[in-house]
């Protein structure tokens, strides 16, 4: 692999080329430091798996040279594949926040909880982990307690931002403190790895004031009906926004969405979101007025099993949705969920409720650094290099220009599996590739997504399956008509008539010529899936049994 000890390395093996499963590997020293471990969740239906992770077969090699698992924020692209993989990786420390932790420890069973190995961060202190000096900074974002990750090393500086936006009036928790960023970054900072997802977006991204402004305008215009308002479980900022101005108005709030319940007993636990006395439970939601109800639920990238899909489908046993409503969607649509909101939003349009958006109103905004602040963040910290992530790769080209624009010195391009070699006195390069890849979690086991076993689940779903079972003598002749089962064919009873007929027809024929069972197998596939294709155009997944009597 070419990796030597004295060198910095940087190494994504998730989130760079795609939003989502966020996993960085920092080197020096032959020790490891990792940053983030996320998931993506699958926008399709048609995906055979919920869940995606990056592979990290990688690290876990090398398990006993990691150091530490550092956690920049509670989001699921960052911290979503730790209940998963951490087993992998017995002891090893996990730094992060006091509310992330809360968040994680929720993510684990009963017994799993007493193996983790969590550090709470001390801001505006130095602390070592393996060859790294480390220190945390304070960031705004849309949950609480999001960090940018400093390394120091004699070969050069790294300032890793996590996910950010400059928030003058973040509402919950403190604003950026340029000072203490540039404090921070006075001895020089070889390499900034930098979050790129709202990197086309020209202004501000705006603040969590704005939109609660917005939000009491249109709480307080509204006379007739509840308001149903989908957000992201872990916007604590906004779930403070809409308790604050329903209590205000003197409306009552209930969550639908086990995400949001979790979420909100990890706010409390850190002393969050504790002021408010105007939430109420699924009893007392049944019976309320609607004028006075506030439904605050999860399905704001249009989940089949979220909260707001349970109202809109009328799965819900006690709540559905009638045209004096309300809906908001207070929140962005992560790229390859469009479809998937579109149809929900469709029907929601046919009740005949009102629906609001980010398009429409001004009921959210981006958790992510636009250009100008991206602009403002470079000259805080003065970067000799920029390496562009957490984005597709279209995000990664527009960052990677645009800090060129802005002057920094040198930027490059890195994808999953590039090894960056950072140092001081040399060009910051791609020294080698890795094997990089995902992993996809299929019940309770995880595999890799390009295994053969998920090649045979799209081929089942896409040209189905079809059971064929032979009862033979040991001298050929057939006992019984062939048995088939094909449930996942459009074929109907005349068509498996004919079929069995032919079948039985071929195997008489072709039996008496085949020297072995595995031969005949091989022949009846042939000729079945040669019969079905011409019957239905489909050439299904197909399996033979042979019984001998």
């Amino acid at each position: 692999m070419n990796i030597k000890n004295e060198n910095l390395y940087f190494l994504p093996l998730g989130g760079s080329g795609e939003i989502g499963m966020n996993c960085n590997l920092y080197h020096y020293k032959g020790k490891w430091i990792m940053i983030d471990l996320g998931v993506m969740f699958s926008n399709s239906d048609l995906e055979p798996y919920d869940i995606l992770m990056p592979d990290i077969d990688f690290i876990i090699k090398r398990k006993n040279n990691l150091s530490a698992i550092i956690l920049t924020h509670a989001h699921e692209d960052h911290i979503g594949a730790v209940p998963y993989l951490y087993s992998e990786f017995a002891d090893t420390p996990i730094y992060t926040t006091s509310f992330t932790a809360s968040v994680l420890k929720r993510k684990f069973d009963s017994d799993d909880k007493n193996k983790l190995n969590l550090k709470l961060f001390e801001y505006n202190k130095n602390f070592n982990i393996g060859s790294f000096s480390v220190q945390i900074c304070s960031l705004t974002h849309s949950i609480p307690e999001p960090n940018a990750i400093i390394l120091k090393t004699e070969k050069g500086n790294i300032f890793h931002t996590g996910d950010w936006k400059i928030d003058p009036n973040p509402l919950v928790g403190p604003p950026i403190d340029e000072n203490e960023i540039k404090e921070i970054c006075n001895d020089g900072i070889t390499a900034m790895i930098c979050d790129s997802t709202n990197v086309f977006n020209e202004n501000p991204s705006g603040s969590e004031f704005e939109v609660r402004e917005s939000l009491k305008t249109i709480f307080s215009e509204k006379k007739k009906g509840k308001i149903i308002i989908t957000c992201f479980a872990s916007n604590i900022a906004r779930l403070e926004t809409i308790l604050k101005v329903s209590d205000e108005l003197n409306k009552c709030c209930f969550f639908l969405g086990r995400s949001l319940h979790r979420i909100y007993e990890s706010a409390i636990e850190n002393n969050y979101l504790k002021q408010f006395n105007n939430i109420i439970d699924e009893k007392d939601a049944k019976v309320i007025n609607d004028d006075d109800l506030v439904i605050i639920c999860t399905g704001s990238q249009g989940e089949n099993r979220a909260g707001l899909s349970r109202i809109v489908n009328g799965n819900h046993k006690n709540l559905n949705i009638s045209s004096e409503d309300l809906v908001i969607f207070s929140s962005r649509e992560i790229p390859g969920n469009e479809k998937q909101i579109n149809e929900i939003k469709k029907e929601i349009m046919k009740t005949g409720c009102d629906l609001l958006d980010h398009k429409n109103s001004m009921v959210h905004v981006s958790g992510h650094p636009s250009k100008k602040e991206l602009k403002t963040m470079y000259d805080w910290v003065s970067p000799k290099s920029l390496i562009p992530v957490h984005g597709e790769y279209r995000h990664l080209k527009e960052h990677h220009a645009f800090s060129k624009i802005c002057g920094i010195k040198d930027q490059i391009l890195v994808e999953n599996g590039d090894l960056v070699l950072i140092d001081n006195n040399k060009k910051t390069i791609i020294n080698n590739k890795i094997p990089a890849g995902r992993k996809a979690l299929k019940g309770n086991k995880i595999i890799p997504a390009n295994s053969k076993y998920f090649q045979n689940i799209k081929k089942i779903s896409s040209d189905g399956q079809l059971f064929i079972n032979v009862i033979t003598s040991t001298d050929n002749d057939l006992k019984a008509e062939p048995v088939v089962y094909c449930p996942t064919l459009a074929l109907d009873e005349e068509d498996i008539k004919d079929f069995k007929s032919y079948l039985k027809k071929e195997i008489i024929s072709i039996s008496k010529t085949c020297i072995d069972d595995n031969i005949l197998c091989n022949e009846i596939k042939i000729i079945a899936r040669i019969y079905i294709k011409k019957k239905i155009g489909l050439k299904p997944s197909t399996i033979v049994e042979i019984i001998r009597i």
